[in-house]
């Protein structure tokens, strides 16, 4: 049986990272570990949290694990603007169809995909960002594996500096002229 999560601490986080003071909270540092944890339960009540006005950078070296997918559309459903950087070799993975949950996200409205180009190298990381004030880095993939089973690590920051790093770090990979968009069929 795996262990609660800890949905107070990730409550209270959530709160200080969506709530109204957020710019006057300290900065935090939260570590959860799987498989001893369910981090999708961590990722979900995180972007489940976005809505209309907010937005989320999110670069994944894999992203197969259906859950988190609805998760990111029901965002952008709720007006959240979502941006997805992703490895095309770990999205060539993926067998998609018209009903698959990843190709229902890309025609949804607020999303927007890029991929980055095979020729340079791998997009490996395991990070978002949301509103500018969250980030969520770590070892874990977001597939049912990399956030169930195997040995990862999912961590939260709230740090201003920090999160404002990682935003800037993606706006230089969404820039690339190189990148790819992404198109089903």
């Amino acid at each position: 049986m795996k262990a609660p999560f800890g949905a107070a601490a990730l409550a209270a986080l959530l709160i200080s990272c969506f709530g109204h003071a957020a710019a006057e909270k300290a900065s935090t540092v939260q570590i959860y570990s799987a498989p001893e944890m369910n981090l999708t339960e961590v990722d979900r009540s995180i972007l489940d949290q976005v809505g209309v006005g907010g937005h989320i950078n999110f670069a994944a070296y894999v992203l197969s694990d259906y859950s988190i997918i609805n998760s990111l559309r029901s965002a952008a459903e709720k007006g959240a603007r979502v941006r997805l950087y992703l490895d095309p070799r770990e999205l060539a993975r993926l067998t998609l169809s018209p009903d698959h949950p990843f190709v229902k996200l890309a025609h949804t409205r607020n999303v927007e995909i890029k991929v980055k180009s095979a020729d340079e190298g791998l997009m490996h990381l395991k990070a978002y960002s949301v509103n500018g004030v969250m980030l969520r880095t770590g070892s874990a993939n977001e597939s049912r594996s990399g956030l169930e089973r195997q040995d990862n690590d999912l961590v939260i920051i709230t740090d201003k500096g920090v999160v404002t790093t990682f935003d800037r770090k993606f706006e230089a990979m969404w820039a690339r002229p190189s990148n790819l968009g992404f198109s089903y069929p």
